[in-house]
């Protein structure tokens, strides 16, 4: 072989090693895992050899959102039991039944007449954003109002990716029970069982923060993400100082009912369960981990 062809040969080679390295940096890039952008809250819970741990959620999040960081990864494997909010909500986002079943009741009035002039201008405006959610509202209860104006004025976040849908799936994959604190029933009811006068205020308002939920949330997410109690105590639980009687039925009374449900399992069962419940019942004296701690468990932050 001449010189010449020693030289193309030598391209020819140094070609085909750059193009296999370029496609191993390819497959090295697509195989990485993306890097984690959530670090909320978490907690172990122990007392001699027992132990559960405890994560603040929020239940619909950014497309995208990474929040099944190492530290979160170990206390999944390291668990044998989830325990969530509620099961169940698959099928209830498919049918609705429970919602429907709680939410609708006969005679009621039209729900622009259980508005003012500010109210019903905003539900005219979210009606034209979301007519598939809010054309019919006349036979809801006014709390069940409230909640799917929520839902129209939250669109574009996902639910999938939250983390009560990501660990249920984890769980189930290898056989590991899926428990909830609560059923559908109790949950709604919760709303169901507040008189007219709290129902209205609620919707009320719904209404009024529609045009301000969007960045709203994406303020609760970068808090969560930061796993930032102080401040997301003042998002979730400082609207509802002004209401104690809504905070009550919503947040303490629930609080008190699932940390006597978590304490009984940890020292009856013995089980190591992952408990992932909404953020805002982690918060302050009333939350799930002084609870625990008022019980005699030692209660660790550790993300």
């Amino acid at each position: 072989m001449d010189t010449l062809g020693r030289a193309r040969t030598r391209r020819r080679i140094a070609a085909a090693a750059l193009a296999f390295a370029a496609l191993l940096l390819a497959a090295f890039w697509l195989l990485r895992e993306p890097p984690v952008t959530a670090h909320p809250p978490l907690w172990r819970i122990s007392q001699g050899d027992r132990q559960a741990w405890l994560l603040g959620t929020i239940h619909a999040v950014p497309a995208g959102t990474r929040w099944l960081s190492p530290a979160v990864a170990q206390a999944v494997r390291e668990s044998d039991l989830l325990i969530l909010e509620v099961t169940g909500l698959e099928a209830e986002r498919r049918d609705r039944a429970m919602f429907e079943r709680l939410g609708r009741s006969p005679g009621l009035p039209p729900i622009v007449d259980r508005l003012d002039a500010a109210g019903r201008a905003r539900l005219a405006a979210l009606r034209k954003a979301a007519p598939d959610v809010l054309a019919d509202l006349d036979g809801y209860e006014s709390w069940a109002a409230a909640l799917l104006v929520n839902a129209a004025a939250t669109r574009g976040l996902s639910q999938a990716e939250a983390p009560e849908e990501r660990l249920a799936a984890l769980f189930r994959t290898d056989g590991r029970a899926v428990r909830g604190l609560e059923t559908i029933e109790d949950q709604l009811g919760a709303f169901d069982g507040l008189n007219e006068a709290d129902q209205h205020a609620l919707l009320a308002q719904a209404l009024a923060e529609a045009d301000e939920a969007p960045r709203q949330l994406a303020r609760l997410h970068a808090r969560w993400a930061a796993g930032d109690l102080p401040a997301l105590e003042a998002l979730f639980l400082a609207p509802l100082e002004r209401t104690p009687h809504l905070r009550a039925a919503l947040i303490d009374r629930r609080n008190a009912l699932w940390a006597e449900r978590i304490d009984a399992l940890l020292r009856r069962e013995g089980k190591r369960p992952f408990i992932a419940v909404g953020a805002g019942h982690m918060l302050g004296t009333g939350g799930l981990p002084a609870r625990l701690a008022a019980a005699g468990w030692q209660v660790e932050r550790i993300q």
